[in-house]
């Protein structure tokens, strides 16, 4: 299935947009996927005026169900990329939708066809949940922490909070909207000065004034949620995440209700949802038990049952789901329907109340995968790789496991007592030699454990499979205990000494079948004592094991302790967060290279900037003792401040003194990430970073088939107006190009390389928050993103007409047009973009666009781009250039202009728009002359070294523009 996304180089033109079709490989030269399915979910609405719509939202995307859930297409035209959904609602009986996301709010007035954003509540805080009126499309409101906002227009303007609202310690968790026009909010801190402290209020009168319920319930500690029955408006449920109170009057009086005495606790309350029909019929989302119902919820002992993992209402077949969201069918429950979201776990339904439960994830691709690990040998179509679900504390598929060669993906779970997954490494000598035979072999896994449902299910996150990943065992004997359990944080890496075998060869790895290796390290954040004397660690951030995970001891000598940063009684301690990678130099094993971030608070009033050490750190004695390496690397502060995070090494296996190393500046303002390289194994470092884009730089990968070792990928993570990517350096990171049509805007964080038969072209597997990706190379030699046969096959090759093959030239790139005359011709239009000889040379992920993909350019006019449609183009490398779109058989007059798609403030996702690009011109009925520079409006990305562009013709009888703005 393909996933398109709004932003322009993240389209490969030949897709269509939104899911298609089946799962299948990647097709060669654009990214694809076949899931995982699932994972995480913020929002799920189903639509009261057709129940078995549903809308959903999770890190990976916005979706749509027109069946009930049993399969589900992405809905995201108009969002930007790589958003972070805060809250979703749906109109009770017209198909109009608003989604909260940062400080925007965008609405939808036909399903999620399209979404346009609507002026923001405010201009400097994020906008958390929304509220719908029921059976009114435009009556809106919107809690933004310090602030309540009510819109009678669908989000068109917002009334200016009352002066009671704000200030202090309110705090705004919850609104909502009751169907007789009663608005109610939820706080759940309090000042005193403001209401009396009261932690329910309500207005009735649109939000022009609000006051304290006449009682407040006094069970609460805060409000993090608040409902109504949609039928009988006056009946109220509210939660603080431990207790809930009802009101049957609208808030005059107020009683708590006897959850169930028997049993597992409820653990943390994380949804309430009403039933549509009985007023009295509650629904309540435990952490620790399921899900509990009553249909009289307010009698004074409730008759609950509860639905857990003996029901199917499980993320991982054993634990109770965790549950962030609750859709209940509008006639239940004569029409006994139920949808839920696991906070990590993917969608389920239920057809019988309750009673029983399937996940529903076909199409619904939020699953956040931050470990990929491929067969070492194996080259057909049943090749096993091997996929782990990241950054997740709450019950989830953690493991995902294909046999078919990423084809399709079915979760692997069994004995694995984990919520996340962040490393994961199969052991090459258990493997056979056939290339086409899957067998039983060694696998381990690294990640975290939580206390779900209870403490005693923590582990030390270390894990192990001697059937290939089908079954699990956890390996923690001699991880520190804290809290009684196991306990060295967030596990990042677990790696295998290649040469640790009961027999090692002479020199290199051991061979394949040559009985399992021994020496493992597994490392990650730790457990500080922030209280003890000196500040020392509780658990280790490295441990390591010589007998296959059998038992582990502490690995982490010469790590820095925490600092203190003041002032004094602040409590403000920078510490190391973790050590993410580890690679071995392969010539002698005995030498080690980890990669560290650093977690602290900037800004704090009188502090000092951190100095501990961070970077890159060696080890020349098997990890007895290690020593700080960063040496050239940038620093957060002044010249003795720590040196910039490193989230990803990457040494080449035919000169092990050559380590890459990808930085990231995470705490410097707009996050940055590069790559930078060492020599002399670790004594000096210096920038390899042409090229590179995105916030961070989370992995590095170095081609096996390259026997030089010069050939390395590396993923970046980013956003809409700051895109990640994948970039590719043949010359030893000397420059990088771009490899990034059709990824997801925030990848990637991991990276696979399946193997491949001699000569056969590259195949990547990238891990982002919407799934494994995956792509295999074309022929493009200039790495313009048009490959080679189709720069052939237009107009002779030679687009640009100046005697040289476009196929052969890096600066020029000719493609089919995405545009509507082309395909009237059949196909025979093109487009050739080509950069003016100067300072930039190199084009890459060039792309034609179809104006679909986009929202209407409404200034120019609905269709007004559909004729030629748009280019896509980056400039790696380039702090401005000149470049030349041609548009061939094109006959644009002066009633054309062009028009940008894009951020109108560089690098900020929430100004996305069209716009009239003041730097084109055209120069004659097939040509535009374009004149980007990386610091002014044009370029996607605020960067200085590196452009990202799109845009189009567009034909309009009105070029009268004030500001070039719409």
């Amino acid at each position: 299935m393909n996933r398109e996304s709004k932003q322009p180089l993240r389209l490969a033109a030949a897709l269509s947009l939104g899911l298609a079709g089946s799962a299948a490989l990647a097709g060669v030269g654009s990214w694809t996927t076949a899931g995982p399915g699932g994972g995480n979910v913020v929002a799920l609405v189903s639509y009261e005026a057709s129940p078995t719509t549903l809308w959903a939202a999770g890190r990976g995307g916005v979706f749509r169900s027109t069946s009930g859930g049993t399969a589900w297409t992405r809905i995201e035209v108009g969002l930007p990329e790589a958003l972070y959904t805060n809250d979703l609602v749906a109109a009770s009986g017209a198909p109009v939708l608003y989604l909260s996301a940062g400080r925007q709010v965008y609405r939808s007035g036909n399903g999620g066809d399209l979404w346009v954003p609507v002026t923001p509540p405010s201009s400097t805080q994020t906008v958390g949940q929304l509220a719908l009126r029921r059976g009114d499309s435009n009556a809106l409101a919107a809690a933004t922490g310090t602030e309540l906002y009510v819109s009678g227009d669908g989000g068109g303007s917002w009334s200016a909070p009352g002066g009671t609202l704000s200030g202090g310690a309110n705090y705004y968790a919850a609104i909502h909207y009751a169907a007789d026009g009663t608005l109610y909010a939820g706080l759940s801190d309090s000042d005193p000065g403001s209401f009396g402290g009261a932690i329910v209020v309500r207005s009735t009168t649109a939000g022009a004034s609000w006051a304290a319920t006449p009682a407040q319930p006094t069970a609460l500690g805060g409000i993090t949620q608040i409902i109504s029955a949609p039928a009988t408006p006056l009946r109220l449920y509210a939660s603080d995440g431990n207790s809930v109170a009802t009101s049957a009057n609208g808030g005059t009086s107020w009683s708590t209700l006897a959850l169930p005495a028997t049993g597992t606790s409820c653990g943390r309350i994380t949804r309430i949802a009403a039933n549509p029909a009985a007023a009295t019929g509650l629904f309540v989302a435990c952490g620790a038990r399921g899900l509990i119902y009553s249909a009289d919820a307010t009698a004074a002992s409730p008759a609950w049952q509860t639905y857990d993992a003996a029901n199917g209402l499980s993320a991982n077949g054993t634990d109770p789901a965790q549950l962030s969201a609750i859709a209940v069918h509008a006639n239940f429950a004569a029409t006994p329907s139920l949808w839920v979201g696991a906070s990590d776990g993917g969608l389920l339904a239920s057809s019988n109340g309750g009673t029983s439960w399937t996940a529903i994830n076909t199409g619904f691709q939020s699953t956040n995968i931050r470990a990929l690990a491929t067969h070492p040998l194996d080259t057909g179509s049943g090749a096993i790789f091997l996929a782990g679900y990241g950054d997740s504390v709450t019950t989830t598929r953690a493991l995902y496991r294909s046999v078919d060669s990423g084809s399709s993906w079915t979760a692997s779970g069994a004995g694995l007592n984990a919520e996340q997954i962040r490393s994961i490494a199969i052991d090459p000598t258990t493997v056979d030699a056939d290339p086409l035979t899957a067998e039983n072999f060694t696998v381990y896994a690294a990640g975290r454990s939580e206390r779900i449902p209870t403490a005693a299910a923590k582990d030390g996150g270390l894990y192990k499979s001697t059937d290939a990943g089908v079954t699990w065992n956890t390996i923690d004997s001699g991880i520190a205990l804290v809290g009684g359990r196991p306990d060295m944080g967030t596990v990042r890496t677990i790696a295998a000494d290649p040469r640790s075998c009961a027999a090692p060869p002479a020199s290199g790895p051991c061979a394949p079948g040559s009985g399992g290796l021994r020496t493992l390290f597994a490392a990650g954040g730790g457990r500080p004592n922030s209280g003890g004397p000196g500040l020392p660690y509780i658990s280790a951030r490295i441990y390591k094991s010589t007998n296959a995970g059998a038992s582990w001891s502490a690995s982490d000598a010469g790590l820095p302790l925490s600092q203190d940063l003041g002032p004094p009684g602040a409590f403000n301690y920078a510490g190391m967060g973790g050590v993410v990678p580890l690679v071995f130099d392969p010539s002698n094993t005995q030498t080690l290279y980890i990669g560290t971030f650093i977690t602290w608070s900037p800004g704090v009033a009188g502090a000092a900037e951190p100095t501990i050490a961070n970077g890159v750190f060696k080890s020349t004695d098997g990890g007895a003792s290690w020593t700080h390496m960063s040496n050239g690397m940038p620093r957060y502060g002044g010249p003795a401040s720590s040196h910039w995070d490193v989230l990803a090494l990457a040494i080449n296996p035919a000169n092990p003194q050559v380590i890459y190393a990808g930085t990231s500046n995470l705490y410097g303002g707009a996050a940055t990430g590069n790559v930078y390289k060492t020599t002399n194994g670790g004594a000096s470092w210096s920038p390899a970073s042409s090229g590179i884009a995105g916030q961070d730089v989370r992995a590095l990968f170095i081609d096996p088939a390259d026997a030089s070792g010069d050939t390395i990928y590396a993923g970046t993570g980013g956003d809409g107006a700051n895109p990640g990517g994948v970039y590719r350096s043949t010359n030893g990171g000397a420059s990088w190009n771009s490899i990034s049509l059709g990824l997801p805007a925030d990848s990637a964080t991991s990276l696979a390389l399946p193997r491949r038969a001699a000569g056969a072209a590259p195949r990547i597997l990238a891990g982002t928050s919407a799934g494994v990706w995956d792509y295999t190379a074309p022929a493009d030699g200039d790495a313009d993103g048009s490959p080679t046969p189709v720069e052939n096959a237009i107009l002779g090759g030679d687009g640009n007409g100046d005697g040289v093959q476009d196929s052969t030239q890096a600066g020029v790139a000719s493609l089919n047009s995405s545009g509507t005359f082309a395909r009237a011709a059949g196909g025979s239009g093109a487009v050739t973009v080509a950069i003016v000889p100067g300072s930039c040379t190199q084009l890459n992920d060039v792309a034609t666009l179809g104006d679909t993909l986009y929202p209407p350019d409404t200034l120019a006019g609905a269709g007004s781009h559909s004729a030629w449609g748009l280019a896509g183009f980056s400039l790696p490398g380039c702090a401005g250039s000149v470049v030349r779109v041609t548009f061939h058989g094109a006959s644009f007059g002066p009633d054309w202009s062009w028009r940008n798609y894009g951020p109108r403030v560089r690098g900020d996702a929430s100004t996305f728009g069209w716009y009239r690009f003041a730097g084109a011109r055209r120069i004659d009925g097939q040509t535009w002359e374009l004149r980007v520079d990386a610091l002014r409006q044009g370029n996607y990305r605020n960067d200085a070294d590196d452009i990202l562009f799109v845009g189009g013709p567009a034909r309009s009888d009105d070029l009268l523009f004030s500001d070039g703005m719409q």
